[in-house]
């Protein structure tokens, strides 16, 4: 945890993205790499900084340090994933929206003094939206990263592959532009689903000077990519990549492999600065064609943004469903070891009058004697079992002020409807695993609480 403040601390990431970068972060410690700050200047703890660190990182790190010290998962990295998507997909970033004025914490990124900003330039045409998020898509190497460092003033990038995902902001006029940088790999492109609702555009990188099997598996992706539902009809710009290289594909060759539809338009640039006419220069088309994208998005985006919110609704639901049936099985399978059913053997398991000053201490009472009765028939319930005990817990008192304060009597409801299919012998075999990979986030339950 502390090479994750350490992280945030020296990049100072805006308040508003917070968690995607945590997420980010614990996502490439889990698969074996340590992120660096960006900044490779050392620099002495601020007053600005100690700011920051408590009015913004602070409140997000508490809460996930005593997570992790109340459930002390196997796997803390896999745990953090899942609870930091729990936080995104819930809308809960209240612990992190106080007002923190520190100049320190830009909402673009900083500019060295040895680079020069090259964002594009404001795009004549329809009004520019306040905000566009444009998926930055490609196979591994094709030069994505690579693109956006240039589009920061970067004359010479040399990015390590992106393992999970990215956000780069730049300012466009008065138009904040968030560019998601997402890993190519073959693992990791099957996260790219969950981001294309909240896309209103697309930038997909083809190394157009590749082998040809890497090249046939581009243009495959591509295809499938922008066929999606979400996707589907978005505005697209094709870029294809390593003009400079002897064994690039132009135009004509790539229209040959791909059918390419009307909303995509194309361009052949050279990404990297130094490979261009003028080394340490970024290609000069590069502006142009992005102009086009953003007009594009900005002459319909009306009607994107409608298409967005609706499919972003969409989504949530279908996350929160999910993340019911996960939270569900791990309190079945919670009430099966506080009383031995279905093959589970008896564990954490407190006495009664440790279990209700458990409880009570978790909904915030001071002292055992707090909890009323109802709870306290609630911790019968649950057998006294800590992992069912939390849960119902953050039923009832939850962390987020967005979510709903539920009544004892709902509770009670939910936790006897899971120990009645415990005693049916009704286990879903995910529930075998739920806990110990960390997955699920405590709350929500698969009760239909609208009902109540």
């Amino acid at each position: 945890m502390s090479g994750a403040i350490t992280y945030m601390l020296i990049e100072q990431v805006g308040k508003g993205e917070i968690i995607e970068t945590l997420l980010n972060y614990f996502t490439q410690l889990a698969a074996g790499i340590t992120l660096t700050p960006t900044s490779k200047t050392p620099k002495k703890t601020r007053a600005m900084d100690r700011l920051y660190m408590a009015k913004a990182m602070s409140p997000v790190f508490t809460k996930l340090m005593n997570m992790v010290l109340a459930l002390r998962p196997e796997s803390v990295e896999q745990y953090l994933i899942g609870c930091l998507n729990d936080m995104k997909l819930s809308g809960d970033y209240d612990v992190v929206e106080e007002t923190v004025e520190v100049q320190a914490v830009p909402t673009v990124p900083e500019v060295t003094e040895t680079s020069t900003p090259a964002a594009p330039p404001v795009p004549e045409g329809p009004p520019m939206p306040p905000k566009m998020t444009i998926l930055t898509l490609g196979l591994s190497l094709s030069g994505k990263t690579t693109f956006l460092k240039t589009l920061q003033g970067d004359p010479n990038p040399a990015p390590k592959p992106t393992v999970g995902f990215i956000p780069h902001a730049l300012q466009l006029g008065s138009s904040i532009v968030t560019f998601y940088d997402l890993g190519g790999g073959d693992t990791i492109r099957d996260i790219w689903e969950n981001y294309y609702a909240e896309t209103h555009g697309i930038i997909y990188i083809l190394d157009a000077a590749s082998d040809d099997m890497t090249f046939k598996t581009a243009c495959d992706v591509f295809l499938t990519s922008i066929n999606s539902p979400a996707l589907k009809g978005k505005p697209c710009l094709l870029i294809l990549n390593k003009k400079d290289l002897s064994a690039y594909r132009d135009l004509e060759e790539v229209k040959d492999e791909i059918d390419i539809p009307p909303n995509v338009k194309c361009a052949e640039l050279i990404l990297h600065p130094q490979k261009t006419a003028k080394p340490g220069d970024a290609d000069p088309n590069i502006d142009a064609n992005l102009d086009n994208l953003f007009k594009d998005i900005a002459g319909d985006f009306e009607s994107i943004k409608n298409r967005v919110d609706a499919d972003m609704a969409e989504q949530k639901k279908k996350e929160d469903d999910e993340k019911k049936a996960k939270d569900k099985r791990v309190m079945k399978k919670s009430l099966n070891k506080a009383y031995e059913l279905n093959g589970f053997e008896k564990t954490d398991v407190f006495s009664q009058e440790d279990g209700y000053e458990f409880l009570a201490q978790e909904v915030g009472f001071m002292k055992a004697e707090e909890l009323d009765e109802e709870g306290r028939e609630v911790a019968d319930l649950c057998g006294y079992q800590k992992i069912a005990m939390m849960l119902v817990a953050q039923l009832r008192a939850p962390v987020s002020s967005k979510k709903k304060k539920h009544e004892w009597a709902e509770i009670k409801e939910y936790v006897l409807e899971c120990k009645g299919e415990c005693e049916k012998g009704e286990v879903d075999e995910e529930a075998f695993k739920d806990v110990e990979e960390g997955g699920g986030g405590i709350g929500g339950g698969g009760f239909d609480w609208g009902a109540c």
